[in-house]
């Protein structure tokens, strides 16, 4: 078994690409072996379009090879924004040959990319689906947050036997489309002093460089009491950025912002990234700002991207979100959309020597 870089192509279909296009593949039975479903299976085009825009965040893959054939990966994902500290790393390894040592080697060559990068704090997480949650009796838990990750479990065990510590556990819930006319009439409110602005694929320019001062907000503003979190900064050309990507994708932004009258100012926003085709849509950033939390501006965005997503994609029915499960006042408005338990995600970090 060796472990060699693997060069990102310029375009597919060539004898240049087929490394990288058999990785997808083995990344995508990873993910079915997971889930027991294909909703996080993606396209090779889909996969090269994360990697064509890198002014903001570097990629850096390494595979490892036996007999010829593609067996595991590690991907180290920097953000390049000033004095950023931490690297994300990936690690993933065809499932029928865990436990023995192919992970660890990869994690390895991770740290030693995370040194040369001088970044002094590794990220990585773990998911766990919730039928694989089921009868545990034993957890690994975070310094805030009622849930726990089953101790069992072979990544919460392999993290804990590398040095990792569990910073913060996410909750992924799901919610069925369409609402029932009861619900959506139970959600439904007046604003008094705001106005609800929706587009899908691009922002408005009038709203760009407003929209990009709250998404730098995002890494600042959610609760990560026990993981370092990079502050991120956005402009307008960052943003479009993104939105570029996104529709490289197939699953283009439908965002809708509450935007301060008096002000001018977007106090909240949230985004779903909207498939062409499947049937299942992924919440992105939801977020109020904290000058004018209290206004139920958080039920009311997302009520109205809901409502957006229903004229504009109807073939979606399912949405998935993610939140910070100390995150009380967000998890509970999703409860009041529907949105029932998918799955439990860790964040997990070690320091580097």
């Amino acid at each position: 078994m060796r472990v060699t870089r693997l060069e990102i192509p310029d375009e597919l279909g060539t004898s240049d690409s087929a490394a990288f296009e058999e990785l997808v593949g083995i990344l995508n039975g990873i993910v079915v072996d997971l889930w027991g479903d294909d909703d996080f299976v993606e396209t090779a085009e889909q996969a090269l379009a994360a990697y064509r825009e890198q002014d903001y965040v570097e990629r850096i893959v390494f595979v490892a090879i036996e007999e010829g054939a593609i067996v595991g990966r590690v991907e180290a994902i920097f953000p390049l924004d000033e004095d950023s500290e931490t690297v994300s790393l990936l690690v993933d390894v065809v499932p029928a040959l865990r436990g023995r040592g192919i992970g660890s080697a990869l994690l390895e060559k991770g740290e030693e990319l995370a040194a040369e990068g001088g970044r002094r704090i590794i990220s990585t997480y773990t998911e766990h689906p919730v039928r694989t949650l089921e009868g545990a009796d034993r957890f690994v838990r975070a310094p805030a947050g009622a849930a726990g990750l089953p101790a069992t479990s072979r990544d919460v065990r392999f993290a804990l036997r590398h040095g990792f510590q569990l910073g913060q556990i996410e909750r992924s819930s799901e919610l069925h489309l369409p609402l029932p006319p009861e619900r959506e009439a139970g959600l439904t409110m007046t604003l008094n002093g705001f106005r609800l602005v929706s587009w899908w694929g691009a922002a408005p320019d009038d709203l760009l460089e407003r929209f990009a001062a709250m998404k730098a907000r995002m890494s600042t503003d959610i609760p990560q009491s026990g993981i370092a979190v990079d502050p991120e900064d956005w402009d307008g050309e960052r943003v479009r950025s993104q939105e570029r990507t996104l529709v490289a994708r197939g699953e283009p932004l439908l965002v809708t912002a509450a935007v301060h009258v008096a002000t001018g100012e977007i106090a909240a926003y949230t985004e779903l990234a909207v498939p062409a085709d499947g049937t299942k849509a992924e919440q992105y950033d939801t977020l109020v700002a904290r000058a004018h939390r209290g206004h139920r501006l958080g039920t009311a965005v997302k009520l109205r991207n809901i409502q957006e997503l229903g004229r504009r994609a109807p073939h979606i029915r399912r949405i998935l979100t993610w939140n910070a499960d100390e995150n009380d006042p967000m998890l509970a408005i999703n409860r009041a959309f529907g949105f029932r338990p998918h799955a439990l995600t860790g964040h997990w970090q070690k320091t580097l020597g």
